[in-house]
């Protein structure tokens, strides 16, 4: 396995990495990014997350393990991370 396949492996869930860039993927209306590198995204998650420490009222995390469809037709958020990589993935398809 290539070291980059390793360190993908470790990573979160909520990084996406795509075409455009990374995308830190939130409870909030909007995703996070695009940022041109890993280190970038993450950065940008803790401060996302700092805003959030001590504000009561947050929806909890439901966590998810298994097979998620997501169709951008459909997608509420403003600035998805999800539809970026759905619409790379597409694009990639499409070249061929």
């Amino acid at each position: 396995m290539s070291k980059k396949n390793e360190i993908k492996k470790d990573l979160p869930a909520r990084f996406v990495e795509t075409d455009v860039g990374w995308y830190v993927l939130t409870r909030e209306e909007t995703d996070l990014g695009p940022y041109p590198s890993l280190s970038e995204a993450k950065r940008a998650l803790s401060l996302h997350l700092e805003q959030y420490l001590d504000k009561p009222g947050r929806p909890a995390y439901d966590s998810f393990n298994g097979f998620h469809m997501h169709d951008p037709q459909i997608c509420k958020k403003t600035n998805c991370g999800l539809c970026a990589e759905a619409q790379s993935i597409v694009q990639k398809w499409s070249i061929g």
